[in-house]
């Protein structure tokens, strides 16, 4: 089985996707009404929706939860950690490698105040 399709539910639509756009490569398909619902496409054809359909609720995620986005290479999440320092989101600390998961990696609150983690596998 192969995860390919997520909905993400955001207070403000166009500000998430412009997000993802930006710095994860993914393109938007489709925009339906004033934005209340934004289809984005990665380039392995990962399809990301985020949506608002209400727009008077402020949707709230756990504490713990998070997204993950794995890069091929520690360079890669470098640069992205670079260009969204460089853009003036809060980024917190650089990313480091974590010894016991093998994995190198930043977390950064997205649009829609939900945890992203970019990471590559060392």
């Amino acid at each position: 089985m192969t995860l390919k399709h997520l909905n993400l539910a955001v207070p403000d639509v166009a500000q998430t996707k412009a997000f993802f756009e930006t710095y994860f490569g993914f393109r938007c398909d489709e925009v339906k009404g004033d934005n209340v619902i934004a289809i984005l496409e990665d380039k392995n054809g990962f399809i990301l929706s985020i949506s608002n359909f209400t727009k008077t609720e402020t949707p709230q995620y756990p504490k713990d939860f998070h997204v993950g986005f794995v890069q091929e290479t520690p360079e890669q999440v470098m640069a992205i950690y670079q260009t969204m320092k460089a853009d003036g989101i809060d980024v917190g600390k650089e990313p480091h490698a974590y010894s016991g998961r093998g994995t190198m990696s930043f977390y950064v609150t997205a649009p829609g105040n939900f945890l992203i983690e970019v990471l590559c596998i060392i």
